[in-house]
């Protein structure tokens, strides 16, 4: 990860959470608080939290546009111990105005040349000097860094009411890390809540049942296991379960069929034994053959392996390699061990069944097991098409939730808008109107807003602030918007007026909510509702306009209470977000080389980046997507290895049964009859796979489905629709035997009675 694993264990994000929210972003002097004030911890940082934010960087002679740029203090590296591998090692954020850049920056901005003593501007504005290059994540992380340069706003904007940091901490060595989150707490209510609570004690305050406070998330634990959040481990449960049942599909099809063409070899193993060959001689044969045969399978699976393996970096944006040495050993043990444990899985019970004949009654003809054997063996075909079944109904049930996800109405209408990302924030802010009617003279473009919530954005700010109105506080979303900024998304209004050019309207005396915050602070029609901004009473805002709720993410989140403004006159400044341009007409690609070109003069010093907020937000489903067609594949493989395994013992049960049928046939058997006699068994064994099934897919299915605020209702249909589908095909496959057999010439078959 580019920096030393065992310091991992010592990193901990610290965030806060308030009465309704869960915060991220913490004060700008929060890292300093816990790093005096808190025994246990060695050292803390804070930097700014958009990594994800593709920042225009220059040198000399180059200019891209980077993610993983992040402004930081100078006690960066203390807590995050990347590899210095050139440079300053020790302080080097130390001097205001430097910067440390990953070995890949270093390649892009200065080829092979040494970039330390050399100046970049982030922004193409703050000019940096580059004192040291780190060693770059070698895989996937929580927060893929690239550069890190010292804050040059960092005093101006040290105060506790600055939310725009993440704070992270080192603990000591000798300390506990379940010890530490509730230290770090205490000290947090002493310094910072208590007189906010009648100077309550901090037990008192816990016992009281307040939730206010700080939590960590300790860094290995991030991905998978944040406390509060999104997380990515049940796509990991689910895709280890799938895999797991698929191997399981697998070893019982393998297991049925060597018990099928158990009794060919049933005189072969009657002879061995009177020759003198012990069962346990005999069981380690048959394991040596399966495991001759799974070692092929191993090989040819190994080498489809390295082929697909490029294709599933690109599709979950890992780096995965078989040579990688540093994860070699393990690998192979793995390895090793999967493929003893199938090896066992696929050949225990068939050597088991092999060798288990009765000397005697072989060699004289019957290889009869009992029903003992028959049980056994229709057990494993019912296990294989529960796992069948579920793949089934798992493939609908998402299918379903995600064409339910496409096709909502999201509120807003996404088509031919334009995302324009104004990298400096006068262009956002004072400029806006100039850039505004500079862009709305080309031809083809109908409007042009800002926002600083873009619907269809990847990461979005879901903190709230308490909105006060009829002396009671209401935690809403605040976005700062223009104007025509329901015109261009084309939302519905459904009270009151949309903001236009009077003064109120433009100078925050005003505001717009929509029908979340509505119904949160009981709004009507015709109520003269003014809010305030939290420590502006002085300042209210006017509600004019009721507008309908609309999706700004995916589906997975409701939708929060909102407040729309415009400016920033009533005590909290935003900005940010993107500009949204609406263009009409045919000519699309040329409308926006006009706007590009336009763009040149308006921020001569950046590259315009540009979207579509229709791709943005089709881009939001890409994980679900992706999960789709991975249990599709598995389903697919899973129900073909089901069949496989029921067609080959499917003909080999009929083709010992076939003098029964020719008789059967003499004496007037139809195709009806023989079908009824040979097919109700498997009928029955599926039914009741179906029938085991049914609960198992339900509950997980409501699980997965938890997610998702805005989700499908699951009903018996989709339960009638997938055991329909299975039950189709397994009569298929059993119908083609039972066809084959009833035209069969009888004189054959009857030819040695």
């Amino acid at each position: 990860m580019g920096f030393c694993s065992p310091d991992l264990e010592r990193i901990a994000k610290v965030s806060l959470k308030e009465k309704e929210d869960v915060l991220n972003s913490t004060q700008a002097p929060l890292a300093a608080l816990l790093r005096d004030k808190v025994s246990v911890v060695e050292s803390a940082t804070n930097f700014s939290r958009d990594a994800d934010f593709e920042t225009p960087i220059s040198s000399a002679d180059k200019r891209i546009v980077q993610k993983g740029t992040i402004a930081a203090d100078s006690l960066f590296f203390r807590v995050f111990p990347y590899e210095i591998i050139a440079g300053e090692r020790k302080e080097p954020l130390n001097k205001p105005n430097t910067v440390v850049i990953s070995e890949n920056i270093s390649k892009k901005l200065f080829g092979s040349e040494d970039p330390i003593g050399k100046t970049i501007k982030v922004f193409n504005s703050i000019e940096c000097e580059v004192t040291a290059v780190m060693k770059g994540a070698a895989g996937p992380s929580h927060m893929n860094i690239e550069i890190v340069f010292r804050n040059p706003n960092e005093k101006n904007n040290y105060h506790w009411g600055n939310y725009s940091y993440l704070t992270y901490i080192k603990i000591k060595p000798s300390v506990k890390p379940d010890d530490v989150e509730s230290i770090i707490d205490k000290i947090f209510y002493g310094e910072r809540l208590m007189s906010k609570h009648e100077n309550k004690s901090y037990e008192e305050f816990k016992r009281s049942g307040a939730q206010e406070g700080l939590f960590l998330d300790f860094a290995h634990d991030i991905h998978n296991f944040p406390k509060y959040g999104t997380t990515h481990i049940k796509t990991v449960s689910i895709l280890v379960v799938l895999a797991s049942m698929l191997l399981i599909a697998g070893t019982i099809n393998f297991s049925n069929l060597s018990i099928a063409a158990a009794l060919p070899r049933a005189k072969e193993i009657g002879v061995k034994k009177v020759l003198g060959s012990s069962r346990k001689r005999l069981f380690w044969q048959f394991i040596g053959e399966v495991g001759l045969q799974c070692a092929v399978a191993f090989m040819i699976a190994m080498l489809l392996l390295y082929l697909v393996l490029p294709y599933f970096n690109q599709q979950f944006d890992v780096n995965l390699s078989l040579l990688k040495s540093g994860i070699m050993g393990r690998l192979m043990l793995q390895l090793v061990l999967s493929f003893a444990i199938v090896v066992m899985l696929a050949g225990l019970y068939p050597a088991l069944f092999l060798t288990g004949f009765n000397t005697t009654k072989v060699l004289k003809g019957d290889y009869s097991r009992g029903k003992k054997g028959v049980f056994f063996r229709n057990g494993l075909i019912v296990v294989q098409f529960v796992v069948a079944t579920f793949f089934i109904y798992s493939v609908v049930v998402v299918t379903k939730q995600l064409d339910y996800m496409q096709t909502r109405d999201k509120g807003f209408s996404g088509q031919q808008i334009l995302r324009i990302q104004a990298y400096k924030m006068s262009t956002r802010e004072e400029g806006f109107s100039v850039m505004q009617s500079r862009l709305l003279q080309i031809h083809g473009v109908e409007s042009v807003s800002k926002t600083t919530k873009v619907p269809g954005d990847q990461f979005l700010d879901t903190a709230t602030i308490a909105f006060k109105t009829d002396g009671r506080s209401y935690r809403m979303s605040s976005v700062k918007v223009s104007k025509d900024i329901f015109k261009t998304l084309d939302i519905k209004l459904k009270q009151g007026r949309l903001f236009d050019d009077r003064y109120a309207d433009q100078h925050t005396r005003s505001a717009i909510i929509n029908q979340a915050a509505a119904n949160k602070m009981g709004y009507k029609n015709g109520k003269q509702t003014l809010v305030a901004f939290p420590g502006c009473d002085s300042i209210p805002l006017q509600v004019v306009g009721l507008v309908e709720d609309f999706n700004v993410s995916g589906l997975e989140q409701e939708i929060q209470p909102t407040m729309f403004t415009i400016g920033n006159e009533a005590c909290m400044f935003q900005s940010g977000g993107a500009i949204l341009v609406k263009i009409n007409g045919g000519d699309v690609n040329g409308t926006v080389k006009s706007i590009m070109t336009e763009w040149k003069a308006i921020e001569p010093d950046f590259d315009m980046k540009y979207s579509f907020l229709d791709d943005d937000f089709q881009q939001l489903f890409f994980n679900h997507i992706r999960l789709q067609a991975i249990v599709s594949f598995f389903g697919i493989t899973a129900i073909v290895i089901s069949l496989i395994g029921l067609f080959a013992l499917t003909a080999f049960l009929i083709g010992q049964r076939r003098k029964e049928i020719s008789v059967r046939r003499v004496l007037g058997a139809n195709l009806v009859d023989l079908g009824f006699l040979l097919g109700k068994n498997y009928i029955r064994l599926i039914v009741l796979a179906i029938i085991i099934a049914i609960p198992a897919s339900w509950w997980v299915a409501e699980k997965w489905l938890e997610e998702f605020a805005y989700r499908i209702d699951l009903s018996g249909w989709l339960f009638g629709l997938s055991a329909t589908g299975i039950l189709l095909i397994v009569a298929a496959t059993v119908g083609i035997h039972i066809v084959k057999v009833s035209f069969a010439n009888i004189s054959n078959d009857l030819r040695d009675e």
